[in-house]
Parts: structure tokens; C-alpha cells; sequence
């Protein structure tokens, strides 16, 4: 594990949040943390004043107020250029484990800066992007829901759901997820749950296994979050979706924007084979 957080900051509410969410996570993994702000550089951006949100003393005030409860370094980049690329570009140029950006942003006049590119950076990163709302209360994080459908691309997450519960000390609920009233489906998914159990179990960490059936996987989840009270998720960006036959991405998108929990979005490792898997 690299020892690099990336964190987005727009000044929004909900990018503090994420920021001070970082800062509990970057200590627990000895990671420094790097703040970064995009100046966008669309024609439009001149009448929105954009130039002077991120100013050098913005962030030098927000380093003097943070940097204090990180054990490690906190530092910061203004860049300009197309939002989500530049965040990606300095997640890869940093090789960061993990960005962690709120999943809303400002409203009003101004454009909602950090809501509109949430989703593009989970759905475009190769690294692993953890979301969150500017409204989630922090919490310690007892329990990890991780869905598992009948895809093997949606086992791919399981590694980094076993470091997050490592860091955390916390249990990870392995969620099957079938069609209703489809046996054959239920059996694949089945199987496939007590294989992740077996890896998960492998590395020492706690779990144990639900199921929910439906047509939409994605508002089952978030219903299943809620009654069980869960602290965290972990999703594939574009794979768990098939189940519910969403069109691409629209199952990581509705999870982005609606899971009441910070959620940690893995994008398909495509080197992985289920050889491999058996070795996690």
C-alpha cells in the first residue's frame, strides 16, 4: 500500500467532510494526504469568477487548521485543466491508494463543482475512490457491506475491502445479490459468497453473509445499508450492475449519489483471473 491520499477539496461542505474523513483514515494507515483544487479551464469558467475560489491562502488556512490532527504530511496543488482528469492525473503521479472526495458539493449560483465530477473519478480512476456525503457523521466502521452478484468481476474489490476492514478492525458483511425467484442464479451466487468468505476468512477477517433478491440491486443495497445499519460499502464501478440490467455504470452511479455511507467504488482489475483470486 502506497502511503498517498488524494482528497479533492472544493470548499463545499462536503468536500471538509471528506477532508476530515481522510485525515482519520490517513492515520490509521500512515498515509500523508495531498489537497487538491482544479481551476477549470472552460470558456464558460470566466464569467463564474472560478480563478478566485482556490486562493494560496485558502488552503494555507485550511493546512494550518488540519494539519495538526495528521501524523503525517498535509499538502496541496491548484491545477488547472478538465476536473476529473487532473485529479487523476495527480492520484497517478502521487500513486495514491486511495482518493476520497465528497460525492455533492456546493449549490446555488456557483456550479456544483464537486458533485458533478464524484462520479467521473469513480468511474475513470484505476485507483480505488472512496465517496462520502456532506451530511454523513462520522463514525467508527464496524461493519463493510460488500455485494456480491453472479459476475467474477465483482469479486475483484474484495482485497481492498479486506484493507479497509483490516485499518478499521471491522467486520465485513458479504451481501449475494440475485433476480427474484431465479434458482439457478441463486445457487451461482451463493457459491460465490462462501467463496469470498473463504478468502476473507483467510486474511483474518471477521464476515458473514446476507442475501437480498429484486430487480434493482442498486436500491436494495441502499435499503440494506440503512436497516442494517452499515458504515461502509464497497462496489465495482461498472460490473455489479448486470444483475439489475442497468445500463453501464448506472448501478455505481446511483450508489455514488445516493449511499448514505462512504462508498468505496474499485474499478475491474483486468489482469485478475479466478486462478488468481484463490491466492487474495
Amino acid at each position: 500500500m502506497n502511503n498517498v491520499i488524494v482528497v479533492p477539496v472544493d470548499f463545499s461542505d462536503d468536500s471538509i467532510n471528506a477532508l476530515e474523513y481522510a485525515i482519520d483514515l490517513a492515520n490509521k494507515a500512515g498515509s500523508d494526504i495531498v489537497m487538491v483544487y482544479v481551476v477549470k479551464t472552460s470558456r464558460f469558467d470566466f464569467f463564474k469568477g472560478v480563478e478566485s475560489v482556490a486562493s494560496k491562502g485558502d488552503f494555507e488556512n485550511f493546512q494550518d487548521k488540519y494539519q495538526p490532527s495528521l501524523k503525517g504530511r498535509l499538502s496541496w496543488e491548484v491545477r488547472k485543466g478538465i476536473v476529473a482528469d487532473e485529479i487523476i492525473k495527480l492520484s497517478e503521479e502521487q500513486k495514491s491508494w486511495i482518493i476520497v472526495m465528497g460525492s455533492h458539493g456546493v449549490s446555488g449560483l456557483m456550479e456544483n463543482w464537486m458533485g458533478s465530477n464524484a462520479f467521473k473519478v469513480v468511474s475513470q480512476s484505476k485507483c480505488p475512490v472512496l465517496t462520502l456525503r456532506g451530511d454523513y457523521k462520522k463514525r467508527e466502521v464496524e461493519k463493510i457491506v460488500l455485494p456480491i452478484d453472479n459476475t467474477w468481476a465483482s469479486r475483484h474489490k474484495i482485497p481492498n475491502a479486506i484493507d479497509l476492514a483490516k485499518l478499521f478492525h471491522s467486520e465485513i458483511v458479504v451481501l449475494g445479490t440475485y433476480p427474484n425467484n431465479d434458482k439457478e442464479e441463486e445457487f451461482k451466487v451463493r457459491k460465490y459468497v462462501h467463496q469470498s468468505q473463504d478468502v476473507i476468512h483467510k486474511h483474518h477477517v471477521r464476515s458473514h453473509a446476507e442475501y437480498t433478491s429484486g430487480a434493482n440491486v442498486a436500491k436494495l443495497t441502499i435499503e440494506f445499508v440503512n436497516n442494517y445499519k452499515a458504515d461502509m460499502v464497497a462496489i465495482m464501478t461498472d460490473t455489479d450492475e448486470d444483475i439489475s440490467k442497468m445500463i453501464l455504470g448506472g448501478y455505481a452511479q446511483y450508489m455514488v449519489h445516493n449511499c448514505p455511507v462512504p462508498l468505496l467504488s474499485v474499478h475491474p482489475n483486468p489482469d485478475l483471473t479466478v486462478k488468481d483470486y484463490k491466492g487474495f
